[in-house]
């Protein structure tokens, strides 16, 4: 009996281990059919530098990595790009989500001007690891 409530208390133990080894970790990167999103380095604060690039069609700036500074705490992550060149980007971006089933799953806020007249974009997005 002691011997098996020691093994259930060591396997308990492994359990948070064991996951951030599955998901947002540095030398990662995270797809979908218009985006990339690389984690390059995660500080022991959950601090995160990478770079994010939008693939997507009629994107002014389709295919350059942009810097991205953000957060991640375990399997959650909120993470932003500010553009500043090339026109016909959004100016700052940030996505907020979590990793469930092997998917990040993201809301996004976007600033953006067009004609002279500055708006807000929001969508939601799924990425799969890479």
């Amino acid at each position: 009996m002691m011997a098996r409530r020691l093994a259930l208390a060591l396997a308990l133990l492994a359990l948070p281990t064991a996951v951030p080894a599955q998901s947002l970790v540095p030398q990662t990167t995270w797809v979908n059919d218009h985006a990339q999103l690389a984690i390059q380095s995660v500080d022991g604060q959950g601090r995160l530098a990478g770079t994010y690039t939008n693939h997507g069609a009629g994107f002014g700036c389709a295919g350059r990595a942009f810097p991205v500074t953000g957060w991640i705490d375990g399997d959650m992550i909120s993470f932003t790009v500010h553009r500043q060149e090339p026109a016909n980007c959004t100016t700052i971006q940030a996505w907020t989500g979590f990793v469930r089933d092997g998917q990040l799953l993201v809301e996004y806020l976007a600033v953006a001007t067009e004609g002279g007249r500055t708006g807000l974009i929001k969508g939601s997005d799924r990425y799969s690891r890479q």
